[in-house]
C-alpha cells in the first residue's frame, strides 16, 4: 500500500462544522454529508477560506473522523472543514496538535485496508487523534488522501 510520512510541526487549527454520525452508516452518510454541503453554501464557504493562508500541504477541504483514529463508539462527530487561523464567527473551530502522519492515497481504498492490512505490516500505531479525510481542487493529484496520526511502535 502506497504512503509516506508527513511532519507537521505546529498546531493545526480548523474552522468548520460537526455533524453526528452513525458508525455503522457512515460510508453512507458522510458522502450525503458533502452533497449537502454543497447545496448550502458550506462547502464554497470553506474553499474561500483554504486557500487565504496556506502554509503546510495539509490544504483542501477535510473531513475529520471523531475524536481517535479508532472509532468504537456507536457514533462520532464528522467535522467538515478547513484548516484556517482567522476567525469566523458562524463555524466551531477544532485543533489537532499531533506532528506525524501517514499520508494514504485514495481515501476509499485507505479505509478498506488501513486496519487489516497496513497498520499490521507497518512500524507505526495509531495515535489519539482523528484521522482527516483531505480532499483536494480537481486538478491536484492525488484527488483526496486519508491522513492517519500515528507513532513508531516500540
Amino acid at each position: 500500500m502506497e504512503y509516506k510520512i508527513e511532519t507537521i510541526p505546529f498546531e493545526l487549527t480548523l474552522v468548520g462544522k460537526g455533524y453526528r454520525v452513525k458508525t455503522n452508516e457512515a460510508f453512507q452518510t458522510i458522502p450525503s454529508l458533502w452533497v449537502h454541503a454543497e447545496k448550502n453554501g458550506l462547502m464554497q464557504q470553506l474553499i474561500d477560506l483554504s486557500w487565504e493562508q496556506p502554509k503546510c500541504t495539509l490544504e483542501g477541504l477535510l473531513g475529520v473522523c471523531g475524536r481517535d483514529a479508532t472509532i468504537t463508539d456507536e457514533e462520532f462527530v464528522y467535522f467538515m472543514g478547513v484548516r484556517y487561523d482567522g476567525e469566523v464567527s458562524n463555524m466551531e473551530r477544532m485543533t489537532i496538535s499531533h506532528d506525524t502522519w501517514a499520508v494514504i492515497p485514495n481515501i476509499d481504498e485507505a479505509w478498506q485496508q488501513l486496519y487489516s492490512q497496513w497498520l499490521p505490516a507497518s512500524q507505526y500505531k495509531l495515535a489519539n487523534f482523528p484521522c482527516i479525510e483531505c480532499y483536494y481542487p480537481p486538478t491536484h493529484h492525488p484527488e483526496n488522501e486519508l491522513w492517519v496520526p500515528v507513532i513508531m511502535k516500540p
